[in-house]
Formats: C-alpha cells, structure tokens, sequence
C-alpha cells in the first residue's frame, strides 16, 4: 500500500504547477550553458580551448550538443507530459467556467445591501450603457434581479496558453529533428558537401560592403547549388537577413571571417596545405603539431606589438596572430607576417 501511495503522489507531482515551474527553471538555467558554450564543434577545439577538467566536462555531459543530449530531450519531455496532464486536468472546470453562469444565489449573498438604480431610462438600455447587450432575470427571495456575467471565455486564456507552449515545443522539435542545421565554412572558389543532402554549395564570390567610418553595411555571398553530379540548379545571393533560398532549404550567413593559406613543410619539403580559418587548429604529424590561427589583422598597427590591432578592415599589411603545440602542450605564441615562415626548434 505505502509503495501504491508513493507512486500516486509521483504521478499526481506531473500534473502539479509548481513542479511545471520548477521544470521550466532548469530548462532555461541548462538553455544558457547552450548559448555559452559553441556548439557542434570537434572535441579537439573543447580540448585547446578549455582547461583538462572543463573540457572533459563539456565533453562527458554533451554540453558541445546540449539541445540535441539525451537528458535534454528527457527534460523538455517531462515539461511536455506536466503541461499536458495539467491541462487535460483543467479541461473540464474551465470548460463549464467559459460556458455556463456561475449560481447567481451564492454571488449574492449579501443582496439585502443591494442598493437599487432608479433611472429615466429602460432596464434594457442601462444594461447596455453598462456594456452588457443582454440580461437575465431571476426573482430571489422576493426580489426581482437582473444580471450578466461577462468575460467567461476568459477562463481559458491560461489552458490556451499552455496549449500553445506544447504546440511550439512539439513544433520546434520536429523542425529540430526531423530537419537538419549543417555548418560549412568556405572561401570564394571552394565547392562544399552538404552532408545530409544530395546537394554542394559552391562560393562564387563575396564582398563586403563599408561606410565611410569602415563600420559594415552588408556582408554578400554570391553561390550557386549544384547537384551530386555537379551541375547547377540554382544561382544567387545571400545576405544578413536575406537567405538564399531553394527546395526546402534555407542558407544563412552564419559568420564571416579571416582565412589564410596554411602550408606545412616536414624537412624542408612540403608535407600539406590547409585553409585555417579564424580559431581553427591545423593538427597534423600524427597529431603531435597543432598550428591554431588565433586572430587576424588585415592592417596591423605596429605602433603597440604588445597589444595587436588593426589600423582598417583592408588588406593592407595583413599579420596573424598563432599559436603553437606540440604534444598537447602550447610551446610557441607570437605574430606573423603572411608569407614568412614558422619554426620552431628543428
């Protein structure tokens, strides 16, 4: 019996808004390490860029893949069950409460304090002076009276609103899960797989256009969308704000950044060329060497080598900012100029 009594008060729990609130409370506390931490990115950029312990953090409770993590899924289905039961279990009352009187005997109990509205005009136009277009009447204990309750259907502002939270739950889930978000990273030239598609994107050109104070006005990618077998089926442009769209799917300007040209020589020959992206890791030499490119500046101002920055967003003394790993630990830091060559040690 007492197990019996321990279950019902479980499942009793599911339907309860306190234990809606509480739920909600920690999907979003949970939601903001998601918008903290980036996501989808290969364990080895949580492993350079975080502390040992942090990363393994991270990477032992999904927190690089938190809205696609078991237990996040497990949290949001909670959320759906209570906001489900919860208004399956207040269905009936808010329906009788939106469609029928309240007992007009115990809404006036003290009618004896009642004072009556004399006034010129009829009944039926002082009701709808008040706001009511129509009224009952009922005689009660000898006393004729009139009434209207208004604003029923009220009541099932709080049902619909839960209604509406499960549809957009439901709703962003099957946009999340039976559709896809793919991240590729390309230069102009560069024709890029969509892995979960029979699709390529190939980067025809891009421009960015300045004001006069250098601040950007719009970032614009001219592509095109070629099929598996290479051929184009459809051309255009993206924008901030202005994706290309085709068949089902959407192309977004994510981000834009430096790239730089990233060759590696093993006693003195060329070993392998890489396009290093913004933050990137280049890891070769069965993963013994890792070259990340920290930042870039298009125009470096040498006037403070200490503090790097960039005089103007144009390609006019370009200089990286790297940094160098051997073995996991980071030997070398410092700023290059594009063409001039890395070493380090032998």
């Amino acid at each position: 019996m007492k197990n019996d009594n321990i279950i019902k008060r479980i499942f009793k729990s599911f339907h309860t808004m306190k234990f809606g609130i509480i739920l909600l409370i920690v999907i979003a506390l949970v939601s903001l390490i998601g918008t903290v931490i980036p996501q989808g990115n290969d364990p080895s950029f949580y492993r350079q860029g975080y502390s040992p312990l942090m990363a393994e953090v991270i990477l032992a409770f999904n927190f690089d893949n938190l809205f696609f993590s078991k237990w996040y899924i497990f949290l949001t289905g909670l959320l759906l069950i209570n906001l489900f039961l919860c208004s399956i279990n207040r269905l009936g009352p808010i329906i009788k409460s939106s469609f029928t009187d309240p007992d007009i005997i115990k809404k006036i109990k003290n009618v004896d304090k009642f004072t009556e509205i004399k006034k010129e005009s009829d009944d039926e136009k002082l009701f709808k002076d008040l706001g009511f277009g129509s009224y009952k009447e009922e005689e009660i204990d000898g006393k004729k009276i009139r009434y209207k309750f208004s604003n029923k259907i009220g009541h099932l502002g709080s049902w619909l609103t839960h209604l509406s939270i499960i549809i957009i739950i439901l709703a962003f889930g099957c946009g999340r899960y039976l559709g896809f978000d793919e991240y590729i990273y390309g230069v102009p030239g560069e024709t890029l797989e969509l892995e979960n598609s029979d699709y390529q994107i190939k980067i025809d050109n891009y421009n960015v256009l300045f004001r006069e104070d250098f601040t950007v006005e719009q970032y614009i990618t001219d592509m095109s969308i070629l099929d598996k077998e290479g051929k184009s089926v459809k051309e255009g442009t993206s924008m901030v704000n202005h994706p290309l769209r085709f068949d089902k799917f959407s192309v977004y300007q994510n981000s834009t950044g430096w790239a730089v040209d990233a060759l590696l020589f093993k006693d003195k020959k060329s070993y392998k060329e890489k396009i290093l992206y913004n933050s990137e890791v280049f890891v070769e030499d069965d993963k013994k060497i890792d070259l990340q490119l920290v930042d870039f500046y298009p125009d470096f101002d040498s006037t403070n080598p200490t503090k790097p920055k960039t005089s103007s967003p144009f390609l006019k003394h370009p200089v990286a900012l790297y940094a160098l790993f051997y073995d996991g630990e980071r030997v070398d830091m410092g700023l290059n100029h594009v063409g001039d060559p890395i070493e380090w040690e032998e």
